[in-house]
This record gives structure tokens, sequence and C-alpha cells, in this order.
């Protein structure tokens, strides 16, 4: 969860809003969302406890083809898309630290291919090693974000966080706001993806999703009361990197070096686990049929689904020749939260059938079916948020991403009938 996002997106949540408190407000609602999805999606885990995570729920309580079309979007945008951006992005940070590499856009999309061919590998060995370098990873960035707070926190400067009434004005940039932060806390659903590969799932993947999630509010609530306590809200409004403006107003030029280096180390910690995770989508659709068989299959010795794996990084390494990447994934942006809200509607759909499903460590969601419900209207809340911003732009980039979703439909009925 804790990616770039933190560290590019306070800026766009602050512009939006009109005073310190009801931006930290903003902050913890989001994040209060993302906890309520992990506790839906800690019980569905518990009873599909398989790899695959949103997918298999899609396909054990709606069918193949929501959950084919889920897979779909992985394959073509979500999946190889968000490896090929964060990859582009990771290189961008990587030649801050690289010097024999000339700044230039041939030259980062190297790097991306290098650092996108290594992490593929890295993920093609046994699963523990892959989990053992993420936990590093993990490691350096929520140390980096505590300590970088803390020195905030501690600074002599203080801004005032200044309290307004809500008015409609109020109300609707609140909403904005929380626009960017739906997407700094996305990643509370990743845990799922990797179930089947989880000893005693029923008692790991509940504290993993919910220990995570809370984890992760309480950095974003630290960091940010860090910068508001530094800048306060107006020079946050808009600024593309808070974190190293809120170090150039402390006078602290050698720390934005460190800062550089923990941005690079958080991106590529998101960019590991993507890789990981999705993979294990398209390693769930060959195991049940739903494609290729092959993509399911497992290398005998190290248990990782190589050919999904290998799969991926070359879409995305395809993807940052061929298209227009960032602008590929923005446009799934509300096809993607419309099918979260899909997969936390399966919980209210097999509660219906058995409430426990006879298994002795199911986690069943607290205060259902409040937390699933307040998950899906959130969501449904986000989505319009997401229109309206791109009808005010004039822009029909949502159209895309629907485009795509259509185009799955006949390589759906063209593959069903192939197969069968």
């Amino acid at each position: 969860m804790v990616g770039s996002g933190i560290f590019l997106l306070p800026g766009y949540a602050a512009a939006s809003v009109s005073s310190g408190w009801i931006l930290l407000v903003a902050w913890l609602l989001g994040g209060v969302m993302a906890l309520f999805g992990a506790l839906s999606t800690a019980e569905l885990a518990t009873r599909y406890p398989h790899t695959g995570g949103d997918f298999i729920y899609l396909l054990r309580v709606f069918g193949r083809l929501p959950a084919f079309l889920y897979g779909w979007m992985c394959l073509t945008v979500t999946g190889g898309g968000s490896v090929a951006i964060l990859a582009l992005f990771s290189a961008k940070y990587s030649a801050h630290f690289l010097p024999f590499f000339q700044q230039s856009s041939r030259a980062e999309v190297f790097i991306a291919i290098i650092i996108v061919i290594l992490l593929t590998l890295l993920h093609c060995l046994r699963v523990t090693v892959g989990a053992r370098f993420q936990s590093v990873l993990s490691v350096v960035k929520v140390g980096g974000i505590i300590i970088f707070a803390v020195y905030l926190l501690g600074s002599d400067t203080s801004a005032e966080l200044v309290t307004v009434s809500f008015s409609g004005e109020s109300w609707k940039g609140f909403s904005k706001a929380l626009i960017p932060i739906y997407f700094a806390y996305s990643g509370w659903n990743s845990v799922g993806y990797l179930a089947g590969e989880v000893a005693k799932p029923g008692k790991t993947l509940p504290m993993a999703f919910i220990a995570g999630t809370s984890i992760t509010i309480a950095l974003y609530m630290l960091l940010n009361s860090g910068f508001l306590h530094v800048l306060g809200l107006k020079p946050m409004q808009g600024d593309a990197l808070v974190p190293v403006t809120v170090l150039e107003m402390l006078g602290n030029s050698k720390a934005i070096i460190l800062v550089n280096f923990l941005i690079l180390v958080s991106v590529l910690s998101s960019l590991s686990i993507i890789i990981q995770t999705s993979a294990r989508i398209l390693q769930s659709m060959g195991e049940n049929g739903v494609f290729f068989r092959r993509l399911g299959e497992v290398h005998p010795f190290s248990k990782t689904p190589v050919i999904a794996l290998v799969l991926q990084g070359i879409l995305s390494i395809v993807l940052m020749f061929l298209l227009d990447i960032e602008k590929l994934v923005d446009s799934t942006t509300v096809v993607m939260v419309l099918f979260s809200a899909l997969v936390i509607s399966a919980l209210l759909k097999i509660r219906g059938y058995s409430y426990n499903s006879g298994k002795e460590y199911t986690f069943l969601t607290p205060l259902y079916p409040f937390v699933p419900l307040a998950y899906i209207g959130s969501a449904l809340f986000i989505t319009v948020g997401v229109v309206q911003y791109y009808v005010e732009l004039g822009s029909v980039l949502p159209l895309w991403g629907l485009g795509i979703l259509v185009a799955g439909l006949p390589v759906y009925f063209l593959w069903n009938r192939t197969v069968t």
C-alpha cells in the first residue's frame, strides 16, 4: 500500500480543501474506507484461500464472465500497464543515483526494462525469496517515513491549521480530495492474491489485511501532519512533490537526496508487489480454465508461476514502446473501482448461503452488513467524483476503460467456443 502515492498525491489532495483539518479528516476517512474494504476482503480470503484474490471471489460467487473480465483488465492494463508505469517512474528516480546515465527518456526506458527483468526473475525464484526482498523494502520505506514525519513534526517551523465552517463548496472540495487519497490507499486487497501460498490462511490473512491497512493509515496521517506542521495548507495545494518543498522550506537540501531515495524504495516496493500479485491473477485464470491453461503452471522447483510472470514482464516492456501507458491506466479507473465494489458485494451474496461455511478459522466481518455496504457506497461516491472530474476537464478518458472492458467480451466468447 505504501508506495509513491503518499509522496506525490498530498498536494493534489490539498488542492481542493479549505482547511488543514479538513485535509486530515479526508485522509482519515480514505483510510477508513480502505479498512472497510480490507475487513470485507479478509472474510472472502478466508472463505476462498486460493491464489488469485479478487478474481477467485468473482469466479466463485458471480461466475466465469465477471471473473474473466476482471482478469482481462489485469492482463491488458492494470497488470502490465501498472508495471510499466512504476518501472518508468523507478527509472526516473534511479537516474539520480546513476551519474553515468544521461537524463533522457531513452535512458529511462532502458533502466526501466532492466528493472522489470530483474524483479521478474527475482519473483520467478521461490516465494520466500521474493517475500524477503519485499520485507527489506518495506522496513526501509516504513522506517524512512516515520523518521521523516518525526523530523518534520519536531521542527521549529509551525504553520497554523486554519479552521473553517463547512459549506456547499467545502463538501464539493472534500469529495474531490478523496479521489487522490483513494489511490494513495490502493493496494489493501493485494494480500488475497497470494492466499494460496500462505500458511494458516484463516489466521494469517485477516491479521495481514487489518494490521497492514491500520499501519498505513497511521503512517499517512503522521506524514501529512508533518507536511501541514511545516508548510500549512496553501503551499501544499497543487504541489507535485510536497516532500521536496517541505525540506526546501526547512533549508535542508542534503536531505532531499535521502527523500528521493525513500521515494525510489517505495516505488520499487510497489512495483515488486504488483509483479508478484498480478501474475497470480493470470495464474488463477489458467488454473481455473478461464484462459490459457499454461498460465496456471508453476515451476516444479520454485513453485512460482514462471510463465505468467514472464508473459506479464514481456507485455509491460512492449507497452512502454507502444502506448501512452499513464493514460491507459488512468482510463480504467472507473472500471476498476466498480470492480472493487462488485468484489465486496460478493460477501453480501455468500452470507445468504452460509454464515461460516464450516471453516474452523473463517474470519467474520465485524458490523456486517454496515462495513461492506459502506465500502460499496464509498466506491460509488468515488466513481461519481472521477467521472465528474473528467467531465469538467472535457475529457472522455473513462470511456476508454469501458471500451477495453467491452473488447474483452468477444475474446471471452471466442475462447469459450474454442475450448468447449
